[in-house]
């Protein structure tokens, strides 16, 4: 049997990132009329945003600050990466998340 060399032995460099999970809140302006007797008569939803947030592992955050890529999947428009946090301890692996805001109607 060979002796074991230095790649065999410890922990390996994890070099790929992969997200732990996601969270998305939609929200938007409810815009109320009334008739004349003070009734409802129609609503609406104006200027829908919608802000989210991913965490993960690996080992480098996947995303920069202002950058408008890293999406989740299933939102649309225009989104803006506001936060990036990285963090690195001896007994786990390196942490990311980063947040942003979304704007469906933007292009």
């Amino acid at each position: 049997m060979a002796a074991p060399t230095a790649t065999d032995l410890g922990v390996k460099l994890v070099t790929h990132a992969s997200a732990q999970s996601v969270d998305v809140t939609s929200k938007g302006d409810v815009k109320v009329l009334t008739d004349k007797d003070g009734n409802y008569v129609q609503a609406a939803v104006q200027d829908p945003t919608f802000e989210f947030s991913v965490r993960g592992k690996g080992a480098a955050c996947p995303v920069e600050i202002k950058s408008d890529q890293g999406a989740p999947t299933g939102v649309t428009g225009k989104i803006i990466i506001t936060s990036v946090k990285e963090s690195t301890s001896n007994d786990d692996w390196e942490e990311w998340e980063y947040s942003g805001q979304g704007f469906p109607q933007a292009t």
